[in-house]
C-alpha cells in the first residue's frame, strides 16, 4: 500500500469516526482500529489531532465535489436543453438517493461544520465546508432561476440539509422526491 493509499485510508476512517461517535471519539488509536491500521499509523502521518481533523475536512471536501461534479453536468446539460423540469427531478432523484447513500458524509460535513463553530481553530473548516455544501446548491439555483439571490441559496441550503438530518439521525422519515423538487421550485 502506497502512503497516498494509507492517508486516504486513515482520512476516511476519521470521517466514519465523526459521522458515527462524533469529534470527541477521534483519536489516534480510534482512528487506526477503525482503518485496520497497527497503532501508531494516524500518528505517523498526522502528529496532532487537530491535523489529522483539518486533512478529514479537505478530504471530505473533496468527496463532496466529486459526487456533485457528475450531477452539475448532467443537470447543465437538461437545462441547456431546456428540460428545466427533468433537470430539477434529476436532482431531487440524487439528493434522495445520497440521503442514504452518502450518509456517514452528511453526519461527518455536519459535526466538523457544528465543531467549526465552537473552536476557532476549527472555523476554517467549517467555512469550507458550508462553502462545499452551498456550492452545487447556488449552482443549481443560478441555472433555473431568472435571479438568484442571496437568501434563496440560505433557504434551500437550510431546508435541504433539514431535512437530510432529520432523516440522517433518525428524527424524519426519509426526504422525498417532491420535498426536493418542491424546495427548488420555490425558489425559481
Amino acid at each position: 500500500m502506497t502512503a497516498r493509499d494509507r492517508k486516504k485510508q486513515i482520512l476516511n476512517a476519521c470521517l466514519e469516526l465523526l459521522a458515527k461517535e462524533g469529534l470527541a471519539s477521534v483519536t489516534h488509536r480510534a482512528v487506526d482500529k477503525t482503518a485496520g491500521l497497527s497503532p501508531g499509523s494516524t500518528s505517523y502521518y498526522f502528529s496532532k489531532k487537530t491535523a489529522l481533523i483539518e486533512a478529514a475536512a479537505i478530504h471530505l471536501a473533496e468527496l463532496l465535489d466529486e459526487d456533485c461534479a457528475d450531477v452539475q453536468r448532467a443537470f447543465a446539460q437538461l437545462i441547456a436543453d431546456g428540460k428545466k423540469d427533468e433537470a430539477i427531478a434529476y436532482v431531487a432523484n440524487d439528493l434522495v438517493a445520497y440521503a442514504d447513500e452518502k450518509r456517514e458524509l452528511l453526519l461527518a460535513r455536519l459535526e466538523l461544520t457544528l465543531a467549526g463553530s465552537r473552536s476557532d481553530e476549527l472555523k476554517l473548516i467549517a467555512d469550507q465546508l458550508s462553502a462545499a455544501a452551498r456550492q452545487p446548491i447556488e449552482f443549481f439555483l443560478k441555472l433555473i432561476s431568472d435571479e438568484c439571490t442571496e437568501e434563496q441559496v440560505v433557504t434551500s441550503m437550510g431546508l435541504l440539509d433539514g431535512i437530510a438530518l432529520l432523516y440522517a439521525t433518525g428524527q424524519g422519515p426519509k426526504p422525498t422526491v417532491e420535498q426536493v423538487e418542491r424546495i427548488f421550485l420555490s425558489a425559481s
